[in-house]
């Protein structure tokens, strides 16, 4: 019987493992941020005060993990993305995200009870997902592209 001896697939196995953690991959997860970030903000309607404003930006690494967020934290964002009421039903273009509208009017007071106001919601303005959906083969080509030039570099001994 023959027998195949491999020198170094343990060398080459570990660099392979730390691909997750090189610069390649980093810097290609913040321009992937910043291009989801830039275009979240072109998508914001623009009667919504300081949302585009909030929208920010950010890459972390977690162990062997990098992970990118475009992120707002302004309490109204998810009320333009998906729309409320019985006029945001049906108005949220993305079916593979389930939503639940109510249907009954209601009334809320931005001032503490100075004004009223009655309404049966607003229609959707979606800027966060489509910002994400119309990069995503941008992005995905992005990655094969710096993997693959990480492979090349990992696989050289060295």
């Amino acid at each position: 019987m023959a027998s195949i001896t491999i020198k170094g697939i343990d060398s080459l196995l570990q660099r392979f493992n730390n691909i997750s953690q090189t610069e390649q991959v980093k810097q290609t997860m913040n321009k992937a941020v910043l291009l989801v970030h830039a275009q979240a903000k072109a998508l914001t309607p623009v009667d919504t005060g300081n949302l585009a404003g909030s929208i920010h930006p950010k890459v972390i690494s977690q162990g062997k993990t990098i992970v990118g967020k475009v992120y707002t934290n302004v309490t109204y964002a998810p009320y333009v993305e998906f729309g409320t009421g019985s006029k945001g039903n049906g108005t949220y273009p993305y079916r593979d995200i389930k939503l639940t509208y109510r249907t009954t009017p209601w009334v809320y007071t931005p001032d503490g009870g100075e004004t009223f106001y009655r309404t049966d919601g607003q229609v959707a303005q979606p800027f966060m997902y489509p910002a994400l959906k119309r990069n995503e083969k941008t992005i995905k080509k992005m990655f094969k592209e710096a993997l693959h030039t990480d492979i090349k570099n990992n696989s050289k001994g060295g």
